[in-house]
């Protein structure tokens, strides 16, 4: 019988049953570190087409429940917010490093408890660091961008009641930056010091201005410069890994360096620029809370703002790290198994605790139905994993809010995330696959963003994404990147489409099709 109404949270492209079982027994730590007894989002569904996660769906009412009561707690206990990112900041801290380690091992050598205990202390690692403040980086913008309209609101009275002549959406955006640099600019900090090394010495400057094939590190470089482009590689090549992958090879930095060389990029400035960018941000924040008298609790309500923007891509990319890693143990566990990886990505993390801690045989049968379609639910505190007619009765017995779309519209509307103005043709990027299509000046239009997009919206004159608020990862990279940004507008992919041609004007929020 359908009564509750419920509704679709986000999709995510090729995922894993690795990440969203854990999620499955996490919502009630994740209650007690923000609320302490009190649970709002109780009932909860994923619907999987192979590995694309369609769709988490949420009890409308408790979705509501849970985001009000997230802002109210904000409002009232500004210390406990800060402490429990702090915890979050600590917590991935410690689960990078755990990841490293568990990468140096050979699992070769590892029997099969010592795998899937590797496996499940990973596992752990990820389950604590993703839920730690999940509600904060996820829920809390996920639905109306409750916290961001909230914030907005405050700008706009304290820019009135200053009487100057100063842009609220900039204004907004400089006072939700957190003054650091995400890995990702930490990456291209280090790779533009390689840049230095290559184009200071005149052989290896000419080897990359001539470089026809990427495949390969060329074998006239010196000792010093291969070493360096080695370890660059080596260290940075999960950055685009997401939950499935693939990582960056050694031709992907190869391209990289020998199209900066054509371009004349001066390595020196480009540093330069980055090194300073954390204090640039500080000193244009601290100057803003003076010029419009924030009192001291809204300008914590800001650092929350900021700090959420900031600890979502910080949380992300450790996590994207443990996937990286997570890769190679399935791949261990899937030879001595005989299972291919698409099998491996839909085993429950239960199940290869069985496996691998108890000898449990693996369901195949049950494991190929999930190849093509499944359900993961949590209702009433019970969880189980539905499949073919079961998972097909099973969601048609929702009541599921759709959303009607006119996509006749000429205007569209959002929440400015990054400001500025563009012009240029649209190009939907919702894979690493589609980028291939995106051309310099392009507007990109995406569902959500992730590291392995990055390319793609380096290129971008502007960026417009369905995902909201604040807390999305186009959020911080537009920050960082200087390209005009409007999130949330939540029917985007449905009426924009490739070739046409738009207007963005970010300050306003504003999508215009010319």
């Amino acid at each position: 019988m359908k009564d509750e109404t419920w509704v679709k949270n986000f999709s995510i492209k090729r995922c894993s049953y690795h990440l969203i079982t854990i999620f499955v027994g996490a919502m009630d730590y994740a209650h007690e570190v923000l609320f302490g007894k009190e649970r709002y989002l109780k009932d909860f569904f994923f619907r999987f087409e192979g590995q694309d996660l369609e769709g988490g769906y949420f009890v409308k009412q408790q979705l509501r429940d849970l985001i009000d009561n997230t802002v109210k707690t904000i409002q009232e206990r500004p210390d406990h917010i800060l402490k429990i990112h702090k915890e979050t900041y600590e917590l991935n801290d410690q689960y990078f490093d755990f990841a490293h380690k568990a990468l140096s091992k050979d699992l070769s050598k590892l029997s099969n408890k010592e795998l899937g205990r590797l496996y499940l202390d990973l596992i752990g690692w990820q389950d604590r660091t993703q839920h730690h403040s999940i509600i904060l980086t996820w829920f809390l913008d996920s639905d109306n961008e409750d916290y961001s309209s909230l914030l907005i609101e405050k700008v706009k009275e304290y820019i009135k009641k200053s009487g100057k002549n100063i842009n609220f959406a900039e204004a907004f955006s400089i006072l939700t930056t957190k003054p650091e640099n995400s890995l990702g600019m930490n990456e291209e900090i280090e790779s533009f010091q390689v840049l230095k090394l290559i184009s200071g010495d005149k052989k290896a400057k000419e080897t990359f201005l001539n470089l026809a094939d990427h495949d390969e590190i060329p074998k006239s470089l010196s000792k010093e410069i291969k070493n360096a482009v080695l370890n660059h590689h080596k260290k940075w090549n999960w950055i685009p890994f997401d939950y499935l992958g693939p990582a960056y090879g050694i031709d992907y930095y190869l391209q990289v360096w020998a199209g900066l060389l054509q371009q004349g990029i001066d390595s020196d400035e480009e540093i330069k620029k980055r090194k300073e960018r954390p204090q640039n941000v500080r000193e244009e924040r601290d100057k803003l809370i003076a010029d419009l008298g924030i009192n001291e609790g809204d300008k914590k309500l800001f650092d929350i703002g900021a700090d959420i923007v900031f600890l979502k891509g910080y949380r992300k990319d450790r996590t994207f790290f443990g996937f990286f890693v997570l890769d190679k143990i399935l791949r261990e566990m899937s030879k001595r198994l005989f299972l291919s990886m698409n099998q491996m990505h839909l085993l429950a993390c239960w199940e290869l605790e069985d496996i691998f801690l108890n000898n449990k045989e693996v369901n195949i049968k049950e494991l190929n139905k999930r190849l093509k379609s499944s359900i993961l639910s949590r209702l009433k505190g019970k969880t189980q994993i539905l499949t073919g007619e079961e998972a097909e009765k099973f969601f048609d017995s929702k009541n599921i809010e759709k959303i009607e779309v006119d996509k006749s519209i000429k205007e569209l509307v959002g929440t400015c995330a990054s400001v500025g103005k563009a012009e240029g043709k649209i190009k939907i990027i919702n894979t690493p696959g589609e980028m291939g299509k995106m051309e310099e000046g392009d507007v990109m239009v995406a569902h959500t963003t992730f590291p392995s997009l990055v390319p793609a919206m380096k290129k971008a004159s502007a960026i417009i994404t369905e995902d909201g608020g604040i807390t999305c990862h186009a959020a911080i990279v537009s920050r960082e990147l200087g390209t005009p940004c409007i999130v949330g507008i939540k029917i985007a992919t449905q009426v924009l489409q490739d070739g046409m041609k738009v207007a963005v004007n970010a300050d306003e929020g504003l999508v215009k099709i010319l």
